[in-house]
């Protein structure tokens, strides 16, 4: 069994897990206003570097025999380096490969939805050309994503970040999209959306399944198990620390009081 692909049953969906890419993060980014002291004692407990946070970009699909709904794209991959400002980027992501390796045609794929609209979970909308990876797919995502990213309210985000939005996602502007706009609004049949803003203004969360077995998507609420046990320690990749430590407490106590299991863009499953 490929190492980067995860599967598991949740309610009625098949669902796969593909590692896209594994990167790797400062402690600095990841804990900003953590206490030295107590930092190093959680380092050493999760056995991890100050200097080399394991932490990997994953892509969920889920199956119900009807559809095949994917869960973020990944970074993207592309042959030759993009290049931006006059720096280039080399993309790397195997999305793609997983797929094709799972047996997964790209043009079967019936549905994406996009989290938040940080590269990560962009990249791989669009190849290298411009084309969409997922041409018969509808896109669901958040209005308030949508509205942030295509205004002024924008103008002081990374310029890279900027750039892979008018790659992969602007195009989509007259495309086959749905914006999801309510808290708990139901995307598709056994997938309710979760207002999950605070890492950017319009990330969601996802609650799959059934009354009887559910699993709740976190996207970026957490960025580390760690953000679970202190949930005041701060990232340098979320736009508004009060809103995202709100949103880390309604999500663990929604799923404390359902009784459902946690997966995480950014939580490792080996």
């Amino acid at each position: 069994m490929n190492e980067n692909i995860h599967k598991l049953k949740i309610g009625k969906f098949q669902c796969t897990i593909f590692k896209d890419l594994m990167f790797k993060y400062l402690a600095n980014d990841y804990f900003i206003n953590a206490d030295k002291s107590e930092l190093d004692s959680y380092l050493n407990k999760y056995r991890i570097e100050q200097e080399s946070i394991p932490s990997p970009y994953i892509a969920m699909l889920l199956q119900d025999g009807k559809r095949n709904i994917l869960i973020d794209s990944g970074i993207g991959f592309s042959e030759k380096p993009i290049v931006f400002k006059g720096k280039e980027f080399i993309l790397k992501g195997q999305l793609s490969n997983l797929l094709k390796e799972n047996g997964i045609d790209k043009n079967k794929i019936t549905d994406v939805i996009i989290t938040h609209f940080h590269p990560d979970h962009i990249g791989g909308v669009c190849t290298s050309k411009g084309d969409l990876n997922y041409p018969n797919a509808k896109f669901h995502f958040h209005q308030k994503e949508w509205d942030f990213w295509h205004s002024s309210k924008s103008d002081n985000q990374p310029p890279l970040f900027k750039f892979f939005i008018e790659q992969n996602i602007t195009p989509l502007m007259n495309g086959n999209v749905n914006l999801v706009r309510d808290d708990f609004q139901e995307i598709l049949e056994g997938i309710k959306s979760v207002n999950a803003e605070g890492h950017t203004e319009g990330q969601i969360a996802l609650v799959i399944g059934d009354v009887d077995e559910q699993l709740l998507y976190i996207s970026d609420a957490f960025l580390h198990p760690i953000h679970m046990e202190r949930l005041d320690w701060q990232t340098n990749f979320d736009a508004d620390h009060k809103k995202a430590k709100s949103t880390r407490i309604k999500l663990l106590e929604l799923a404390h009081s359902n009784g459902m299991r946690i997966n995480a863009f950014h939580f490792d499953f080996t």
